[in-house]
């Protein structure tokens, strides 16, 4: 078949309406979730969740489960920082650095959060590794955040333990340390002659194909660095600050002496 009937073909294809009815569940099949499918609403084409639960996975990683908060990973971060101090010699560990080090260092030129729109993830998620290197975030901080999400949803009985939900939290939890753009000006006051502070604070969106990108680089970058780190980590952990909220009360005959 020529291209050009090929593409016409295709183009056929795409502006022909949507069946709404299809194979669509009657509801959105997030637990206790009674709004229906984007595709049955006629605001979205997912056939099993609602609009809001398609936007929640976009912002967080996961359709139903939320954004762990700092105080919830901070503990994980301090065990994934002891782990790397005390294995710093492997060669993996050095290997990790190097790769991140390298993110960090691909461009040299921090763009302003209010330039971003219109820019490929690849091209931002590059720009926010940036800001990261412009804060002075070390490469083993990254790491470390990275190895401590990890173990975080590896401990969490309740999480969802998949990969997408996985890189989205690590990315999240770098975003945090630098990410927006803050200016100050002393504005002249035509009232009395003086000036007047003016604040500007523009934040880039903490959610869409961004942060995956993001994720991606580091969990390439750590490769198969996570299956060894992972349950040490957590076994650092447990024994500084105590099992994870999630896991059952140990039992009178393992706390006997």
């Amino acid at each position: 078949m020529l291209e050009p009937e090929r593409e016409r073909r295709r183009k056929a294809a795409l502006s022909r309406p949507l069946d709404r009815t299809g194979d669509a569940l009657p509801r959105c099949c997030v637990l206790e979730c009674r709004r229906l499918p984007s595709i049955r609403s006629g605001n979205g084409i997912s056939q099993l969740y609602c609009r809001y639960h398609t936007q929640h996975k976009a912002r967080h990683g996961s359709h139903w489960h939320g954004t762990y908060r700092a105080a919830e990973i901070a503990p994980y971060v301090k065990a994934a920082s002891q782990w790397l101090r005390e294995n710093r010699t492997m060669v993996a560990v050095g290997a990790v650095r190097w790769d991140i080090e390298h993110q960090l260092n691909r461009i040299s030129r921090v763009a302003p959060a209010m330039n971003l729109r219109g820019l490929s993830a690849e091209r931002r998620a590059s720009i926010a590794f940036a800001r990261l290197r412009a804060a002075d975030v070390a490469p083993e901080r990254i790491l470390a955040i990275f190895l401590g999400v990890s173990a975080l949803i590896e401990d969490d009985w309740k999480s969802h333990n998949v990969r997408e939900f996985r890189i989205v939290q690590a990315a999240k939890a770098m975003h945090r340390l630098a990410s927006g753009t803050h200016r100050h000006w002393d504005v002249w006051n035509p009232r009395t002659g003086g000036t007047l502070p003016y604040d500007m604070h523009a934040y880039p969106r903490s959610s869409g194909i961004v942060l995956r990108k993001m994720g991606e680089i580091v969990e390439k970058a750590c490769g198969n660095l996570s299956k060894t780190a992972v349950p040490e980590i957590i076994a650092l952990k447990t024994q500084r600050f105590g099992l994870h909220p999630s896991h059952p009360p140990p039992s009178p005959q393992e706390t006997r002496p």
